[in-house]
């Protein structure tokens, strides 16, 4: 079969998009990715018709797919400079993105959100005590913190406030300590923050500060630097915390994420309470650039059990 000319692909993107539900469902995954039953939730609507919709977006190539694990998760395709139609598609995402949003729907989507963020507090509550021994089954800082102290060395940003999201047991907020004048780790877990704060008092840095905080909750102040290891598998929405971080970072400030990359080992989720199975560098460049951050060093690394671990660096101003 040959493929679709320009005036069909033209065509077949807009009967997609056309129908009022599917211009919905692309308003809902323009900033987020969900799953089929996420979205039947969301719309009120049964999951069958749901997926009927979800095919025509998607053979009309307004919609892709990305696999974790068992489970497959849907968001707004982004359409790239040498598609034959991409005026059209960014003209027609900032017209829909430019209408007023459905707050019923908003507040089923945040309620999504929450169950998601539910589902990795209630597992540190639980397992905070286990915590170093289940991560040892992926990595342990000790694998991965001569990198980040390499990275961090290397790159050009101020070097007076950094942010250590979700800390673990304090290792990286040590290596900050080191470079920054003033440290914040903050976690929405007690009892992760407790084992963070064992071992900042066998230390001797006194510029590290910790607080009992939702990322996406903190408003200030501006930060030179923050850091993501190992946690935006445990997200709930880890598109939104690149968006957040955007918000806090000083101009030429950077964010740092060390994360694992896409793998298909389903027992994490249960055994260490991840969310989500890894990511594809790509989609972390991508939310970076959505959100206005210019990509910058990268670096890989082997772990044991078949993982693999990415250090990825985006500079908040840096010319794109």
């Amino acid at each position: 079969m040959s493929a679709p000319s320009p005036y069909e692909t033209f065509l077949n993107a807009m009967r997609a998009a056309a129908d009022p539900l599917r211009a919905d469902i692309l308003r809902t995954l323009s900033k987020d990715s969900f799953g089929v039953l996420e979205l039947a939730h969301i719309f009120d609507v049964a999951q069958p018709a749901l997926s009927h919709h979800l095919k025509i977006l998607s053979r009309a190539g307004l919609v892709a797919t990305r696999r974790d694990g068992n489970g497959i998760y849907y968001r707004r395709a982004q359409p790239k400079p040498d598609c034959a139609i991409y005026d059209y598609l960014v003209r027609l995402y900032e017209t829909l993105d430019g209408f007023e949003a459905d707050h019923q729907r908003q507040r089923r989507m945040d309620h999504v959100h929450a169950e998601r963020a539910e589902r990795s507090r209630k597992f540190f509550v639980d397992h905070a005590d286990q915590f170093a021994t289940q991560r040892e089954l992926i990595s342990t800082p000790l694998t991965y913190v001569p990198a980040l102290r390499e990275l961090l060395d290397g790159v050009d940003c101020g070097r007076k406030r950094a942010l250590d999201v979700g800390p673990g047991d304090g290792e990286t907020l040590l290596v900050l300590a080191e470079r920054f004048d003033t440290v914040l780790g903050i976690d929405n877990s007690p009892e992760m923050l407790e084992r963070a704060r064992s071992v900042l008092r066998c230390s001797t840095a006194k510029n590290v500060s910790l607080r009992l905080k939702d990322f996406e909750s903190l408003k200030s102040p501006r930060q030179d630097l923050i850091l993501f290891a190992m946690v935006l598998h445990h997200a709930a929405s880890p598109r939104r915390f690149f968006e957040h971080a955007a918000r806090l970072l000083n101009d030429r400030g950077l964010l740092v994420v060390v994360e694992l990359i896409t793998h298909d080992q389903e027992w994490a989720k249960s055994a260490c309470g991840d969310l989500w199975l890894g990511f594809d560098p790509v989609d972390l460049d991508d939310w970076a650039q959505e959100v206005g951050l210019a990509i910058g060093a990268s670096q890989y690394l082997a772990q044991r059990n078949g993982f693999r671990i990415q250090f990825r660096s985006y500079q908040q101003g840096a010319t794109q």
